[in-house]
């Protein structure tokens, strides 16, 4: 996936409507309504409305970490369940005829059902699946994936699952908001969204995050205080030189003093760095220039996982021609270019495009990697055309290929695709163009667990033009 995840914890979640206070917060407690109780009679329940409680069967779970249960004709996603269990849920709000609700209590729990570690969760909304032990997490992603193809009338082979041997401290990344307390600056602290909603919950730890980016958050919440002027919203932290440097970039840029960041930045302890301009992370033994604006997969740690499995669905590429369309800074590209006569990168941000210049020449494969700064609905063509592609690697942003890049793939696509993504939905969608109604076969599918602990999950599928 070409687009950064921004929101909670800095794992990404969709932007929805406030939650509703939890008990102990302000919430009305109304009577338990256990009409829809397995094996309970109806007895002509009230209309249901935001804060009324219900007893609930779940089922399956859908990609955002929410369970589905049903209840007086109405759909209900339910916030912090597990397959299988019976809970109780107090509605929070509405969609249509479908109602949002939390767990408030578990009555028949899930035998994978496990204690949050993090004191934070049910107000961050940065993790979604801490509640649910690690290796029912990969399953519920694996489920959800194959029944995303399914109903798009894609046949594919039964997925490899590639987790994380530690699921926590992972993300390399970080995007921390500032938050004013009672004498604004002075006294702010650093957090994120709270689930659902745009509010904010302050924190002192985030188990997802790197441990060089979490240890320094007394000293990054300094740093605001002291450089920190007006409109100072967001701290962006990016973990460099295998943990040592801390990249750092604020938004808006100009409300944080550069002269602060030095003067603390002299003071740190041996060993540790910041740098606002540039920092760097390594891949197979290759260097990688990262700016604060880089897209990057977060999940540093991970990225092996993930682009060896596009690497052995693209095949032998030794001395052929590959199309890296989304390129961002060419991390992939570079050891591409290690065996393919060529490595196009298709990639529309300039400055992504320059940074991918640079890591191509520090990595001496700059003769072997050409960017072309365009589109790819635009581009992708025009390159196919000028010599012809053996192999095409798509990592699009959340929206998918989309239809002019999935109608050109049909027509005129190359021998070999790989597609990665990160929402099951457009992955069908666009499979469904390619595969159920197009000219290619699914040969492989990798779910790869980028995000432990949230509902993301990134998909690798190799594609084979038949015929």
């Amino acid at each position: 996936m070409r687009a950064e995840h921004r929101l909670g914890a800095g794992a990404g979640c969709n932007r929805a409507e406030p939650r509703a206070p939890s008990a102990g917060q302000g919430a009305r407690t109304p009577e338990l309504d256990r009409s829809t109780t397995p094996g309970t009679p109806d007895a002509s329940p009230e209309p249901l409305r935001a804060g009324t409680r219900l007893v609930v069967r779940c089922e399956g779970m859908v990609h955002g970490g929410l369970c589905l249960a049903h209840a007086d004709g109405a759909t209900l996603l339910v916030d912090g369940a597990i397959p299988g269990e019976t809970v109780e849920v107090a509605l929070t709000f509405r969609k249509g005829r479908t109602w949002f609700c939390r767990v408030i209590g578990v009555e028949e729990a899930s035998p994978d059902r496990v204690s949050a570690p993090c004191p934070y969760v049910g107000e961050c909304g940065g993790c979604q699946l801490q509640h649910i032990g690690y290796p029912r997490q990969l399953e519920l992603k694996r489920e959800i994936l194959l029944d995303a193809v399914r109903r798009a009338g894609v046949a594919v082979p039964e997925p490899r699952l590639h987790g994380m041997e530690d699921p926590w401290r992972y993300r390399w990344r970080g995007e921390f908001h500032v938050i004013p307390g009672e004498r604004g600056l002075a006294d702010a602290t650093l957090g994120f969204n709270r689930a659902r909603s745009w509010r904010k919950v302050a924190v002192d730890d985030c188990l997802i995050h790197h441990r060089s980016i979490a240890g320094a958050l007394p000293r990054l919440r300094e740093l605001v205080r002291r450089g920190g002027s007006p409109g100072l919203g967001v701290l962006h932290v990016t973990a460099g030189e295998s943990g040592d440097e801390l990249l750092l970039r604020s938004k808006p840029a100009a409300a944080l003093a550069r002269s602060v960041v030095d003067e603390m930045a002299a003071t740190l302890p041996v060993g540790e760095r910041w740098s606002t301009d540039l920092t760097t992370l390594h891949w197979r033994g290759r260097a990688f220039r990262v700016s604060p604006d880089s897209f990057i997969q977060v999940s540093w740690g991970q990225l092996d996982a993930l682009y060896g499995c596009v690497i052995a669905a693209l095949g032998d590429v030794h001395g052929r021609r590959i199309v890296d369309a989304y390129a961002g800074i060419g991390v992939l590209s570079a050891v591409l270019a290690g065996e393919a006569r060529e490595v196009v990168c298709i990639e529309s941000n300039r400055s992504a495009a320059a940074m991918g210049r640079l890591n191509a020449r520090i990595n001496e494969v700059a003769d072997r990697v050409r960017y072309v700064v365009a589109p790819v609905e635009s581009a992708l063509a025009e390159v196919a055309g000028s010599g012809g592609v053996d192999g095409l690697v798509l990592d699009p942003p959340r929206a998918g290929c989309g239809g002019q890049v999935a109608g050109w793939l049909a027509l005129a696509g190359p021998p070999r695709v790989v597609c990665v993504s990160c929402d099951p939905a457009t992955l069908a969608r666009d499979l469904h163009v390619l595969v159920a109604s197009g000219p290619y076969a699914v040969d492989s599918v990798d779910v790869v667990d980028m995000f432990p602990q949230t509902y993301h999950v990134e998909t690798v599928v190799g594609l084979s033009r038949q015929g």
